[in-house]
């Protein structure tokens, strides 16, 4: 079997940048709510609390930023071409996302600086720039999913193929993807606080216990809404690629529900590893609900129980989305048969049928010493993240 060590360095790269910004997403909305709050009650606790998360913040964003532009180098070395012809058509859900990455970033520098300085009404106005900005970005780049799976909207001038904006982001498969990401972000990220404060606790029991006991208490129950509703949009999403039978198959095979005969590949078992990751986040949010039950709400095994929920929220995001990718393989656009792809007109129909597979990648990039040197290079920035995470996290300071 051969290996496309495109497809590998595109998954390792995405996977990694995909969970970073979901954290990304979640953190912009509850650092400004939590300060906000905190301010508003005089909670000091609160308010210290939405420090050092903006702190995580700051390091998160950094961490998405290295890995999605490693993405973005490999997507451009292995498919140049397709690349190029399928962002050109995608202009406008690519650039609706990239200015919200720019006002985002912006707003993260500004808020940050900001603390203790600038007025608190000033603050807060940063703080919803910051959140809506954030909210915005998967608005663009999953109207570029939604596009991938089904390309609604696409239309040919005189001038070239083109984007209808609107059929574009009636696409079926866009709302339930979207809604999908916006909560799972959220939910995940409340998850990931709690785990993180459990770390802390089980590090430090006597300095932590009061930030722990915080997080649980501000995002036990939302993270268990959050969960509830993930169920029907994560079954809406599903229904929505029963137009895309390709797609569908690949996700359900392995359960013996198909549509048709279609050639898929059976990547079941990456929808059976993401919901035993949901349930395992069900079971950790239910332990911790039992204890609160019984008048424990710190304690060592809730602190587990946090960093279990954490680490299967953020697996499980990871999942979804390599499912999401990988049904698709190997194929760009999803629902584009070859035969589908010739009948548009031409010379844009042989391209689309000639850069819409995956196998199809760039050989010269491909080649032994190219593939030595990037998998030198890719241990190199992974040691360093290692490091990176290590002394911003886990490292106590001396003196």
């Amino acid at each position: 079997m051969t290996f496309y060590s495109s497809v590998f360095w595109l998954a390792f790269n995405f996977g990694i940048h995909i969970v970073m910004v979901n954290l990304v997403i979640g953190l912009a909305v509850l650092v400004p709510l939590l300060k906000y709050l905190g301010s508003r009650r005089g909670d000091q606790l609160t308010v210290e609390m939405s420090r050092r998360l903006l702190r995580y913040y700051a390091v998160t964003y950094a961490v998405a930023g290295v890995f999605g532009t490693a993405f973005t180098v490999f997507l451009f070395s292995y498919y140049p071409f397709a690349t190029l012809l399928l962002g050109t058509i995608a202009i406008i859900p690519f650039a609706i996302a990239i200015a919200f990455v720019g006002l985002n970033f912006f707003s993260l520098v500004a808020y940050w600086y900001g603390w203790d300085k600038w007025s608190p009404r000033t603050h807060n106005i940063i703080g919803i720039l910051l959140a809506a900005s954030a909210i915005m970005i998967p608005f663009g780049f999953r109207g570029v999913f939604a596009f991938l799976n089904e390309p609604d909207g696409l239309e040919f001038t005189a001038t070239g193929p083109t984007l209808n904006p609107i059929q574009a982001y009636s696409n079926p498969t866009f709302w339930p993807l979207y809604l999908s990401s916006i909560v799972g972000a959220l939910t995940a990220t409340m998850i990931a606080i709690m785990a993180g404060f459990g770390i802390a606790y089980l590090r430090n029991p006597d300095a932590e216990r009061p930030y722990f006991e915080a997080s649980v208490r501000k995002f036990l129950l939302p993270s268990l809404i959050g969960l509830l509703l993930m169920v029907p949009l994560m079954f809406s999403y599903l229904m929505s690629l029963t137009g895309i039978p390709f797609k569908f198959n690949s996700i359900m095979e392995g359960f013996g529900v198909t549509i048709g005969d279609t050639g898929s590949y059976d990547f079941s078992w990456i929808f059976a590893l993401h919901l035993v990751m949901v349930a395992a986040q069900f079971l950790a949010i239910l332990y911790i609900f039992y204890s609160l039950m019984r008048g424990v709400i710190v304690s060592r095994g809730n602190a587990i129980a946090a960093v279990i929920g954490g680490a299967t929220a953020l697996g499980g995001i990871e999942a979804g989305e390599m499912l999401n990718a990988f049904s698709q393989f190997p194929r760009f656009i999803a629902s584009l048969t070859t035969q589908e792809a010739l009948s548009l007109p031409q010379p844009y129909g042989q391209l689309l049928a000639a850069y819409n597979n995956l196998t199809n990648y760039n050989h010269l990039a491909a080649a032994p010493f190219a593939q030595f040197f990037t998998s030198f290079m890719m241990a190199i920035m992974i040691v360093v993240l290692i490091a990176f995470i290590y002394v911003t996290f886990f490292k106590k300071a001396r003196g």
